[in-house]
């Protein structure tokens, strides 16, 4: 796989746990950033989006720092969604 998928999740967040649980189900590897251990990393992701909605994704294309970023109730409605979404962009790569 050459992109990097990235999870901000925050402990506590059910649909951050959720996801994360999807993902391994999916066999879809993944860096976990949990935001408060990150804050200064979240603030980045989120004066770049404007969104402070968990859990948010952003895929790292390989040999860049650029990629595309989903956020929960803008790029997506469901784990579903995002599941789908994550493995498109993989296939890209």
């Amino acid at each position: 796989m050459s992109n990097k998928i990235l999870v901000f999740t925050m402990d506590g967040c059910g649909h951050c746990k959720s996801l994360k649980n999807r993902l391994e189900e999916n066999s879809i590897p993944y860096m976990d950033i949990e935001i408060t251990d990150n804050q200064h990393i979240w603030n980045q992701v989120v004066e770049q989006t404007g969104h402070s909605l968990l859990p948010t994704i952003f895929i790292k294309k390989e040999d860049s720092d650029d990629g595309p970023v989903f956020i929960p109730g803008r790029d997506y409605q469901s784990e579903d969604e995002i599941v789908k979404i994550i493995k498109n962009q993989i296939k890209k790569g």
